[in-house]
């Protein structure tokens, strides 16, 4: 009998817990994951260095990407209502790092897609480009909009060496 009780008493309790739903603020939260590189081949045959930037998100009213512009009015518009993820380059010089200008590639804008789910959270993977290499020991600090222009924090990436790779003897 009290075997049987115990089990109607677990039973119980089990049916009677409700999985709770995690409550997230209203402004997107990033919080940095990592960041890799590897060597991808284009479609005619040219190797070219990529950085994986792999960061979590959270956005409790679920509001986070942008939708496809419908038409090229859009170029008008201010930066935070056409693109909702910023990166912002540093580079080593001498013994600091400094802020490179907008004007010299500096900052990356990107559009995230609209993500239909509400509370939003997820993890998101950017490959950054690098046909060039003109900065060899960088860093980033990033960060995203909501459709509200909230804005999340600012998370930071590890420091990232780019000198010494040589894409002609991979």
């Amino acid at each position: 009998m009290k075997k049987l009780l115990t089990i109607c008493t677990t039973l119980f309790l089990l049916l009677a817990c409700e999985k709770i739903a995690p409550e997230y603020p209203d402004e997107p939260v990033v919080d940095y994951q990592g960041f890799g590189l590897f060597i991808a081949t284009d479609a005619l045959g040219n190797k070219n260095l990529v950085g994986k930037l792999s960061f979590k998100f959270t956005d409790g009213d679920g509001n986070i990407g942008l939708p496809d512009p419908q038409d090229t009015s859009e170029v008008s518009l201010p930066d935070t209502l056409r693109y909702n993820l910023f990166l912002h380059l540093y580079d080593l010089d001498g013994n600091e790092y400094v802020q490179i200008p907008e004007e010299q590639g500096g900052i990356l804008k990107y559009r995230i897609p609209v993500l239909d789910k509400n509370p939003t959270s997820g993890t998101l993977d950017l490959d950054i480009a690098y046909p060039v290499i003109i900065h060899d020991t960088i860093f980033y600090t990033f960060y995203i909009y909501d459709r509200d222009l909230n804005r999340s924090n600012i998370d930071t990436t590890e420091v990232i060496v780019l000198s010494g790779i040589n894409l002609d003897e991979i």
